[in-house]
C-alpha cells in the first residue's frame, strides 16, 4: 500500500469521528499530525521489510542456483583420491632396469662370451690344445661378442620388467575406467580422464623401453659385423700386399745377374 494512501485514510477516519461538545480537544491539528506520522512511519516499515523479503528471496535462490551447480559439477579441490593417480605416479618414478649401450660395451668381458651357453642352448668355447697342451685363448678379441652377449641380456631384463608392470599398469587403467564410467560429477570425470590419458601415455612409454632395448641389441650385432668385415678387408689387403711383395723377390732370383757374370769371366782370364 502506498504511503499517500494511508495519509488519505488515516485524514478520512479522523474527519468522520464525531464532535463531542463536553471534551474539549486541544491542538486538533498536532494530533492528526502525529497520527499521519505513525501511519507514514508504518509504511515506510512495511516497505523496508518487504525489500528484505526479496532480497533473502534472491540469495535463496542464488544459493539454491550454487548448490545445483556444485551437484552436477563437483567441487575439484575436494576430489584428493582419485583412482588410478597413485599407481601412476608409482610407475613414472621407475627408472627401469635397462642399461646404456656404451655401459654394455663397457662391462663386457671376453671370458663371459667363451663361457656363455644362453641356458645350455649353446655351447661353452674351450681352451685351444696343441699338442695335447690346453693354451687359454685371447680373451680381448671375445669382448665384442660378450657385449651382444650383454645387450641380448639386456633386451630379456627390459621385456620381463616392462611386462611386469604393464600389466599392473593395465589394472590400473581398468579400475580407472570403471571408475570413470560411474562418475557423477562434471570434476570427477575431468580428474578421471585425465588419469586415464596418463596411464595411456605411461603404457607407451613402457612400450619404447622395450624398443630401445632392441635397438641396442641390433646396434651391437651390426657394430661387430662392421668390425668383422673390416677387419676382413684388412685381411685381404695384407694377403695381397704379402703376394705382391713375394712375386716381387721370385722375379728378382728369376732376373739374371749379367754384370756378375762379366766379372767371374774376366777372373778367370
Amino acid at each position: 500500500m502506498k504511503k499517500h494512501q494511508l495519509v488519505l485514510i488515516v485524514a478520512i477516519m479522523l474527519a468522520q469521528t464525531p464532535v463531542r461538545a463536553q471534551l474539549i480537544v486541544e491542538d486538533p491539528i498536532s494530533i492528526a499530525q502525529d497520527a499521519i506520522d505513525s501511519v507514514v512511519d508504518l509504511a515506510e516499515y512495511v516497505e523496508m521489510v518487504n525489500n528484505q523479503v526479496q532480497q533473502i528471496n534472491t540469495m535463496v535462490q542464488e544459493l539454491q542456483q550454487v548448490t545445483a551447480y556444485v551437484k552436477a559439477f563437483g567441487d575439484p579441490a575436494s576430489l584428493l583420491e582419485i583412482t588410478g593417480v597413485s599407481g601412476l605416479i608409482a610407475d613414472l618414478q621407475q627408472s627401469g632396469v635397462g642399461q646404456t649401450i656404451a655401459e654394455l660395451q663397457e662391462l663386457a668381458q671376453g671370458a663371459e662370451a667363451l663361457k656363455a651357453n644362453v641356458n645350455g642352448l649353446y655351447g661353452s668355447i674351450e681352451d685351444i690344445s696343441l699338442s695335447g697342451v690346453k693354451v687359454p685363448r685371447p680373451e680381448e678379441l671375445y669382448r665384442k661378442f660378450a657385449a651382444v652377449d650383454r645387450a641380448t641380456d639386456n633386451y630379456t631384463a627390459v621385456y620381463d620388467d616392462v611386462s611386469t608392470r604393464r600389466k599392473a599398469l593395465k589394472g590400473e587403467m581398468v579400475a580407472t575406467t570403471q571408475k570413470l564410467q560411474s562418475s557423477s560429477t562434471d570434476a570427477e570425470t575431468q580428474k578421471l580422464a585425465g588419469v586415464v590419458a596418463g596411464q595411456g601415455a605411461e603404457l607407451e612409454a613402457l612400450d619404447r623401453e622395450v624398443q630401445f632395448a632392441t635397438s641396442q641389441a641390433v646396434m651391437q650385432d651390426i657394430s661387430n659385423r662392421n668390425d668383422a668385415e673390416k677387419r676382413q678387408n684388412a685381411h685381404t689387403e695384407e694377403i695381397a700386399a704379402d703376394r705382391h711383395d713375394a712375386m716381387k723377390k721370385a722375379g728378382a732370383m728369376l732376373v739374371p745377374d749379367v754384370a756378375n757374370d762379366i766379372l767371374q769371366e774376366v777372373g778367370k782370364r
